[in-house]
């Protein structure tokens, strides 16, 4: 009888033993497969022709592609963006960034900020068009100074400038480390990779603007800008881009670069009218004004434009005195700065949309800028 207990004994604890063992593989089956989960968390941002959501899991081993602002800045929605080709493609609608604008007023040099707004949409359509859109901005503070080059900054989109104004200032365009956009040698094409947040906190870190003595002291009429200043500020915005596609590519011509014509400047133009004739505000509205785009376009036998257009503070009380070409400059810094290192809200539309991609290589791209009426600033590519 005491063999059968102890045999019984035995038998139970062996059962237990089993029991616990299949507890533990299922316990490490399970963090095996939600360590697979976290490592492909994050995937490479799409380009403006295509839209694809980030799969969050409860892990997160890598920052999101577009990250929370700190306390101190103010909160940006995103739009969507247009683009439109000659083969067929499907709508991929993109988020935008919507501004919201910081009415501080300060005796220092803290800056008071507003935020930008972007749009891409993808249409199906035999012309070709390409449409990538908004970007608004930050305000600055009221300083008063008795130095004649002292410099105030309208930047909306938290890229600094320098606050003391030199006679042969210049601008262009850093590249930060990890840039997701590079150029395949192989393919002589540029690639998209995986965006991150560094890469865009660095570019704030290596891009400043500089104003110039000269252009600090000249005004601009935003409601009847002359056609000397328009193309003026159009080399200025062409310069920085296709500076840009030069480092990126190292000097390889893997597309056309943006050249200013007077035809360009003509159409930017029109698209501006339009947009005041409509009262076009974007960020009410939803986006582009595309029957104007459409009309400008058909008007002038184009085979395909693209627009990246960006609110600013231009129109805004918050410059002490009279616009001055400084101040124009700065915005379109900024709005360039901003879609081409921080555009991951939009899926990276801007930035493709600037660097050449989806547009016809071996044919020349148009450009021009303008400003409507509510300060709304038209970056307008044509083929």
């Amino acid at each position: 009888m005491r063999k059968l207990k102890a045999f019984s004994l035995l038998l139970l604890a062996m059962t237990v033993m089993l029991f616990a063992g299949s507890i533990s593989e299922t316990h490490l089956a399970a963090n095996a497969q939600t360590t697979k989960q976290t490592h492909h968390k994050k995937k490479p941002a799409k380009k403006a022709k295509k839209t694809k959501k980030v799969k969050k899991t409860s892990k997160a081993k890598h920052k999101k592609t577009t990250k929370k602002k700190k306390a101190t800045k103010k909160k940006k929605y995103v739009k969507k963006h247009a683009k439109k080709t000659t083969k067929a493609k499907k709508k991929h609608p993109k988020k935008t960034r919507k501004v919201t604008k910081a009415k501080k007023k300060v005796a220092t040099k803290k800056k008071a900020k507003k935020k930008v707004s972007k749009k891409v949409v993808n249409k199906n359509t035999t012309t070709k068009k390409v449409i990538v859109s908004t970007t608004s901005p930050v305000a600055t503070s009221n300083k008063k100074t008795t130095d004649s080059n002292y410099y105030q900054s309208v930047d909306g989109f938290n890229y600094p400038s320098d606050d003391h104004a030199t006679p042969n200032a210049s601008d262009n365009l850093n590249i930060p480390a990890g840039y997701l956009f590079s150029f395949n040698t192989n393919t002589k094409k540029m690639v998209q990779g995986t965006a991150s947040d560094e890469s865009i906190d660095q570019s704030r870190q290596i891009n400043t603007f500089h104003p110039s003595t000269a252009d600090i002291n000249t005004k601009v009429n935003i409601n009847n800008i002359s056609t000397d200043q328009q193309r003026q500020l159009s080399q200025y915005a062409a310069n920085l881009v296709n500076d840009l596609r030069h480092k990126l590519a190292n000097n390889y011509p893997y597309t056309q670069d943006l050249t200013v014509t007077d035809r360009a400047l003509k159409a930017a133009t029109d698209v501006a009218i339009g947009y005041n004739n409509d009262n076009w505000d974007f960020t009410k509205k939803g986006g582009h004004d595309v029957s104007v785009l459409d009309d400008v376009f058909a008007a002038n036998s184009f085979s395909a434009y693209g627009e990246n257009i960006a609110g600013s503070l231009l129109t805004n009380s918050y410059i002490n005195g009279p616009v001055t070409m400084a101040n124009v400059k700065e915005s379109i810094y900024g709005a360039i700065c901003a879609m081409m290192f921080d555009d991951a809200s939009s899926d990276w539309g801007h930035a493709a949309n600037f660097l050449g991609i989806g547009f016809d290589s071996s044919a020349k791209q148009e450009f021009g800028v303008s400003i409507d009426k509510m300060g709304q600033i038209h970056f307008e590519i044509y083929q």
